[in-house]
């Protein structure tokens, strides 16, 4: 795969705590990140030509069943639309193992409005009705289905050498029905919202006509037709007032009959705004761009180049693991087949390949040790007490290493390892190692079996089984989350919620405010302390290593 392709597409290398694998892709770069997730550029994980961009929403959103319903029924609509008004949607899925709900859409190669305008200029005219042509017929096809935007604005509007795309629609409204949004609230840009969304939450195609305007006025001038901003002298001005004078007359003074239609449509009563179709007739009466401006046809042309070369290089595919994966078909036209996972697991990515052999290693030296002791044990009881609990208080060599004590130690009565004393429970606490870095402690010898037991031996007493210690508060009462996303100084939600209950419940202070889910700098000051003294890489960022000491029982 070739770096400067990638980098052309924008996307960043993948950090250790990306995933490998995302369903049937597999990530190559990342494109962006956001409040619902990030985006990885990604490419299919059984050869099939092309690129994906791939969305893994957060998982403090993903592990809620009724956001998942709501993910699945807005994806399904969107495979309705269909190409080449918006990307076309591959799949979704969910794996419950490592919480990754995904969309999968094709990648186009472009750039998003904002950044058009920012890096290569305004639109000249001819470029803009172009742009009023191409969003004419983007919104009548979501029209046509029940669609409504609710966040149309120029970095949702994607230009490519061969039109205008408007991408991530349909996600905020099933975000804006979940419960993670407040009552009252809303979702979008102040500066590209409808007058009588912020007023009273309504919205429709009238809505999005709206927002669509003021995208191609910013496209025209570079500001919003109601000034930049997102504070509330914003929202007042969108809801009541007429647009700026000053961005309109920059307007008429490029195209006045693009500045007529661009009034209309800003109209404040929904029912006096022009519908998509007359958009389209609007702008087939008028000059339109064959292609778009330079320098902004060089910058899609650059794009276009870079996706052809990683579509058609070659690339290292990362093992799948098996995963209860559930996989949402969408039902209506330009959706395919459902993804289903690759048959053949392929070949691990080459940085991880040294970690996957040391751990390969590792399971087989302990394989070869648990036969060689299962070997030992004759006792069917015996055998289940060495499976369940390595660190079983039978063993006859003692824990705290005062030396073998096989000959002082009785040994146990047959079946009584079945006794409540053994449970599920340490089944789990064996997997990890105790404080002094070991794994259990090993018996010495083995139990005689009864049957060679002398005539007239007496049956020995058995030892009592020690209760399996109580479960530490950081682990009973610290439930919020369960996955191992990186969590640092800044972030909000859930995952930090548990990594303060965590750091609490150990003795350490993550502020006045207590466990209030808000990652400032006292909870920082906290994982830094808790990383010093486990021996962690002091960096403040709770990663898998750190999450996976804070889970510890130690």
């Amino acid at each position: 795969m070739s770096d400067a392709a990638l980098a052309e597409t924008c996307a960043r290398l993948l950090r250790p705590t990306d995933p490998v694998r995302v369903g049937p892709y597999v990530p190559l770069g990342l494109l962006g990140s956001g409040g619902m997730g990030r985006v990885y550029l990604a490419r299919h994980g059984d050869g099939t030509p092309g690129l994906a961009a791939v969305k893994v929403v957060r998982p403090e959103l993903a592990e809620d069943p009724r956001f998942r319903r709501r993910f699945e029924r807005e994806a399904t609509v969107h495979a309705r639309v269909g190409a080449p008004y918006t990307p076309e949607l591959f799949g979704t899925g969910f794996e419950a193992d490592n919480e990754l709900l995904w969309m999968a859409t094709a990648y186009l190669p472009g750039l998003n409005l904002a950044d058009a305008v920012r890096e290569c200029g305004v639109l000249e005219p001819s470029g803009a009705w172009r742009l009023v042509a191409d969003l004419g017929r983007a919104l009548g096809a979501l029209a046509a289905v029940g669609i409504v935007h609710r966040d149309f604005k120029p970095s949702n509007v994607l230009l490519t050498r061969h039109g205008a795309h408007v991408i991530d629609f349909g996600i905020a409204q099933a975000v804006d029905a979940s419960a993670i949004t407040t009552t009252g609230s809303r979702v979008g840009t102040p500066a590209f919202m409808s007058p009588e969304y912020l007023r009273d939450g309504r919205c429709d195609t009238a809505s999005d006509v709206f927002c669509c305007a003021s995208t191609v006025v910013h496209a025209l001038t570079g500001h919003a037709p109601f000034g930049d901003g997102t504070g509330m002298d914003v929202l007042h001005r969108v809801a009541s007032e007429a647009p700026n004078a000053e961005i309109m007359a920059e307007v008429t003074a490029a195209d006045p009959a693009l500045a007529a239609l661009l009034t209309a449509c800003l109209d404040k009563d929904p029912a006096l705004r022009p519908g998509p179709q007359h958009l389209i007739d609007a702008a087939a009466s008028h000059r339109r761009a064959p292609s778009w401006q330079e320098p902004l046809g060089s910058r899609l042309l650059a794009r276009q180049q870079a996706y052809d070369v990683l579509r058609n290089s070659p690339g290292e595919q990362a093992q799948q693991t098996p995963t209860q994966r559930v996989v949402y078909p969408a039902a209506g036209p330009g959706f395919g087949p459902p993804v289903t996972p690759s048959a053949t697991p392929t070949a691990p990515a080459r940085p991880r390949r040294k970690r996957y052999a040391a751990l390969t290693a590792v399971l087989a030296v302990c394989a070869v040790a648990l036969t060689a002791f299962l070997l030992t044990r004759t006792s069917s009881s015996d055998t289940i007490t060495s499976t369940v609990g390595a660190a079983s208080p039978t063993a006859t060599t003692s824990a705290s290493g005062d030396g073998p004590s096989s000959a002082s130690k009785k040994p146990k009565e047959k079946g009584k390892d079945k006794e409540k004393g053994t449970t599920e429970e340490n089944r789990i606490t064996s997997a990890a190692p105790s404080a002094n870095g070991t794994q259990g402690t090993p018996r010495t010898s083995p139990s005689p079996h009864p049957a060679s037991k002398a005539p007239g031996t007496p049956t020995p007493t058995p030892s009592k089984s020690t209760p399996a210690p109580a479960k530490p508060p950081w682990l009973t009462e610290c439930t919020t989350y369960s996955g191992t996303e990186l969590t640092q100084l800044g972030d909000r939600g859930q995952r930090v919620v548990q990594v303060q209950c965590m750091l609490a419940k150990r003795g350490y202070s993550v502020g006045s405010s207590g466990v209030d889910g808000d990652f400032g700098k006292a909870t920082d000051a906290a994982v830094r302390s808790f990383q010093s003294d486990k021996g962690l890489e002091v960096d403040g960022q709770v990663g898998p290593n750190t999450w996976s000491a804070l889970r510890s029982s130690t």
